[in-house]
């Protein structure tokens, strides 16, 4: 296996275990323990505490080290606007240059199936909303819209998992997401937005209340 894979490797089971805050916020993350978890030289551990750090899930303090990142309220509010500002980028950009009728259909073609199983609540709905959103990035075209929203789904994540695990949320955003696909297929882009704002707005008024959950159950795995 090489570096590149086993520093892939690390990276992304340590990026699992701070958006679903497995790892809480102040969590210290040295390099002897995870080299020692993963039998693997510092190299590939190093390049993946610098990615986490680059995109703003750890910090790293002199003669402290790495640590995850603690949370500040108004940088989780300010990313849901920054989200809200990209993803209308987005929805403006499919009403004026269109979108691949088989990615339309795909996408409601899994958001009634997870309406249909209500009132069993869908595994992995924080998930696949988020994969809904980033699909809809991935059509519109811009590359770094999609990368920068990527980054911050990453930041929001435990807000998504506070969210989307109530039965009648759930069954609000699969309505959410199907009245969106039909105004984008029909390129009212004036519907689109007004959905999606009412959306992205909905998961915002939460971050308090998933920050409280968030906090009792890491508590808990302590």
């Amino acid at each position: 296996m090489s570096a590149k894979t086993r520093s892939s490797d690390i990276y992304n089971t340590l990026t699992t275990r701070i958006i679903t805050w497995s790892y809480p916020p102040g969590h210290r993350l040295t390099e002897e323990e995870i080299c020692l978890e993963f039998g693997v030289s510092r190299s590939p551990v190093r390049e993946a505490l610098n990615s986490l750090a680059s995109e703003k899930l750890i910090s790293k303090e002199q003669h402290k080290g790495y640590s995850v990142r603690k949370i500040d309220i108004q940088e989780i509010n300010e990313l849901y606007d920054t989200r809200l500002v990209l993803e209308l980028a987005v929805i403006r950009n499919i009403c004026l240059n269109g979108i691949d009728d088989t990615v339309l259909e795909s996408l409601r073609i899994q958001w009634e199936s997870i309406l249909e199983t209500l009132p069993v609540i869908a595994a992995q709905s924080a998930q696949a909303d988020e994969q809904f959103h980033e699909a809809l990035a991935d059509a519109g075209g811009n590359k770094v819209i999609k990368q920068l929203l990527h980054e911050i789904d990453q930041r929001i994540h435990f807000v998504r998992l506070s969210d989307i695990t109530d039965q009648e949320r759930l069954r609000i955003t699969c309505a959410d997401h199907l009245e969106l696909l039909f105004a984008l297929r029909q390129r009212d882009c004036e519907k689109a937005s007004e959905v999606l704002t009412r959306n992205i707005m909905w998961g915002k008024e939460k971050v308090d209340s998933a920050i409280k959950e968030a906090l009792f159950h890491a508590h808990r795995m302590v």
